[in-house]
């Protein structure tokens, strides 16, 4: 197997790994708004939970933009060596 798609397989699992991580650690997430918390602690939490899962989203992001930006390289290149040189393998 080519390098190349080796290289593609292997951020692919990053990315599914990414999600997988999100998933887990937003399973603790707690969705409702606390108005009467005296003294804070439940919105202190929401707030680094927040930001917690916006730095793992920012990186997912980045993770799988790059993923798709290399698949479709990979598969440009791959159809330009096709049609360029077809009797080549």
């Amino acid at each position: 197997m080519p390098l190349s798609i080796v290289i593609l397989i292997a951020m692919t699992v990053v990315v599914a790994a990414l999600a997988g991580y999100r998933k887990m650690i937003a399973r603790n997430e707690d969705d409702n708004i606390h108005m009467m918390d005296p003294d804070g602690q439940i919105m202190a939490e929401q707030k680094q939970m927040a930001a917690s899962l916006a730095r793992i989203d920012r990186i997912g992001i980045a993770v799988t933009v790059a993923t798709a930006v290399y698949g479709v390289a990979l598969l440009a290149s791959s159809l330009y060596q096709n049609f360029a040189h077809p009797n080549i393998q």
